[in-house]
Formats: structure tokens, sequence, C-alpha cells
């Protein structure tokens, strides 16, 4: 059974190519066919090249049997975190957050498993960084209040923690991930639609789009820069005086800066 549309020069070549040699050597032999020279006839010449063709076509399939390996296995570790970042609300895309962040060094803990839901959903923590994290997801565009769980939660993170203070924090949304990743906007909040809101922001707000990226570059330094709100110590130097003022005036932003219904 051959389908309509199949090239007859190729149907042909592979008749006289491997079908009559396997099948009906004969025939080729018969009408002295190329394709039918019998390995016992061969010149030392053809031997030898007929044997490192057919070694070069085994190592050929071991190669790409080994590297198809490779990929799938590296394709069964990325899919998680990919389909997190890009596509999962809930319990995926925070455990997918929890990944990159891993990655880029932070030790994480997960809140909603110690805490509930009275925190932020990730505790993210690097040297002497302690940094709450609200992850969040938005069919459509996100709305403004989306920044106020994270709000509500960093002021009520002291009568949970006491003894652990927080010295930074960010919100990162999944934002339209109904849309093909390319379609969407590269910025939760886009400043001309937002400008007064997001310059009062006391915390970064990160889109999944910008994290997988990073992750999938293994930028790491970019992932720290993003969430702490300034280059990690460990990426400038020694922290210059001027770092650590800056940390100081945003632990200060979070109490004060904040404008809006849920203003302390």
């Amino acid at each position: 059974m051959i389908p309509d549309a199949a090239d007859w020069n190729t149907m042909v070549d592979w008749i006289v190519q491997k079908a009559l040699p396997e099948h009906v050597p004969a025939a080729l032999r018969r009408v002295r066919s190329s394709h039918s020279i019998d390995a016992d006839l061969e010149t030392p010449a053809e031997t030898k090249a007929r044997a490192a063709l057919d070694e070069l076509e085994r190592r050929y399939n071991d190669n790409k049997a080994r590297l198809q390996t490779d990929l799938e296995q590296a394709r069964q570790e990325a899919d998680p975190v990919r389909s997190g970042l890009l596509y999962g609300t809930g319990r995926e895309l925070e455990v997918a957050v929890a990944v990159v962040l891993r990655a880029a060094g932070f030790t994480v803990t997960e809140l909603d498993v110690e805490l509930g839901t009275k925190s932020a959903d990730l505790l993210a923590e690097l040297d002497q960084e302690t940094c709450l994290i609200e992850v969040k997801a938005a069919s459509g565009a996100a709305p403004e209040k989306l920044a106020s769980y994270l709000q509500r939660h960093l002021e009520k993170w002291p009568q949970l923690r006491p003894d652990q203070p927080v010295t930074c924090s960010a919100l990162i949304v999944n934002h339209q991930h109904r849309l093909d990743p390319a379609q969407r906007p590269t910025e939760v909040y886009q400043r001309n639609q937002h400008k007064e809101f997001v310059d009062a922001l006391p915390f970064p707000v990160l889109a999944t789009g910008q994290l997988f990226d990073w992750w999938r570059a293994q930028d790491w330094p970019a992932v720290r820069t993003a969430v702490l709100g300034r280059p990690h110590p460990s990426q400038t130097g020694k922290p210059s005086t001027t770092q650590s003022t800056a940390s100081t005036q945003r632990q200060r932003r979070f109490r004060f800066r904040w404008g809006g219904a849920n203003s302390v």
C-alpha cells in the first residue's frame, strides 16, 4: 500500500537499495546490480570501507540514542518549572518559583505548609537577607490589589515570627497566563497605566516570565538582584555604605511609604 502523494523516485530507490537486497537478492544478481555484491566477493578495500561505514552507523545510532535519553531527562526536569512559571497557578506556581529561588542560592521555606494563609507564600533567605515572597496568578491583567496581599502579610509578620525580621520582600505574578508567553507584557504593571501605583510600591513586582528567562539562562545574579532589589554583595564585592543605607531605607518604606486602604 503506497500513499498517492508518495515520491515514486524515493520509493524505487528504497525498493532497489533496501527491499530487494533483503528479500529477493537473486533478482539483483540476475541483472548484475551494484546493490547485489556478495561480501565474499569483495576486495579488501571494499571490505574495509564497508566495515568502517557499518561502524560509523553503529556509533551514530548509539550517540543518537544517548542524546535522545539526555534530551528526555532534561525535558522531564525542565517541564514542571517551565509549566509552573508560564502557565501555573496556586501550588504549582509556588513550587516552580521556589525551585528557581533555590537554584539562585536562596534557602526557601514554604510558609503555607507551616503558617497557612496567615503569611505570604515563601520565605527566601540569603546570607543576612530575609525576604517575604508573595506568589500570585492572574489570567488577565494583574489587578493592583495583588500588592495589598503582600503588604498585609508584611504587617502581620512581626506577630508570626518576632525573632526573624524581614529585610526585603517581593511580589511575583504569573500574569496573562492564558496568552502565549510571547504575547504577554514584560512588566506585570505597565508604568504608562499604573505610574503612581508603581512609583509607590515599596517592593519589586516580578513577572514569572522574567523569572523563567533568568532560570533558563541560569542567570542567578539577575534573580538575586531582582528579588533583593539590588545586587547581592557576592556579585559586587563587599557591601558598601550606600548599599547598607539603601537596605535600611527600604525596610522603613515597608512601614511608611505604602499608600491606599491598607496604609499604616
